[in-house]
Order: structure tokens, then sequence, then C-alpha cells
């Protein structure tokens, strides 16, 4: 088994137990992944073929998860947001959202 196998097999089993996973990287990024949602009482509950992310650092976060993505950064003059468009390598074509 690879060491990679190995990370992998550990995060998934931690997360299935915990139902998120809250990882410290290195030049203050922080990961934290998630397999819990709100139900209508708004207790958390794990739910099967569901996943989130989100990434954060320096006050901006980027969120992903099987409905939605966003972006969040602190309010200030001079921010430049820039939306391209390019075609991946399947032939795809696909959006980029920038924001500098």
């Amino acid at each position: 088994m690879t060491k990679a196998t190995k990370i992998q097999s550990l995060l998934i089993t931690e997360l299935l137990q915990a139902g998120s996973v809250k990882l410290q990287l290195p030049d203050g990024m922080v990961l934290e992944i998630g397999i819990v949602q709100e139900d209508k009482k708004g207790n958390l509950e794990k739910v099967k073929d569901y996943c989130w992310i989100i990434a954060s650092q320096k006050g901006r976060t980027v969120s992903m998860d099987s409905y939605n993505f966003s972006l969040r950064f602190p309010e200030t003059t001079g921010k430049i947001i820039v939306e391209d468009s390019t075609v991946s390598q399947e032939g795809e074509k696909m959006k980029i959202l920038s924001a500098f």
C-alpha cells in the first residue's frame, strides 16, 4: 500500500466517523472536508453521497459542495473580478472566475 493510499484511507475513515475533518496546511491554508448537512431542525447529520470542502487563507474562502460553489473575500477597494472561458482537455467549454 502506498503512502498516498494510506493517507487517503485514514482521511476517509476519520471523515466517516466524525462527519468532518479540518487540516492545517502550510502558509496558513486551512482545508475542511465534510459529509454532514443541516436537517430541517438545524441539526447536522451525515448524508450519504454528499460532500463539501472549504479552503481558507488570509480571510479568503473558496467552498464547494454538490449544489454550488462560492468565493468569499474581504471587501476592499481595487478588487478586480475577471470572468473568462477556456476549453478543457476533453473539449468541454469551461468558465473561469478570478478575484485579484
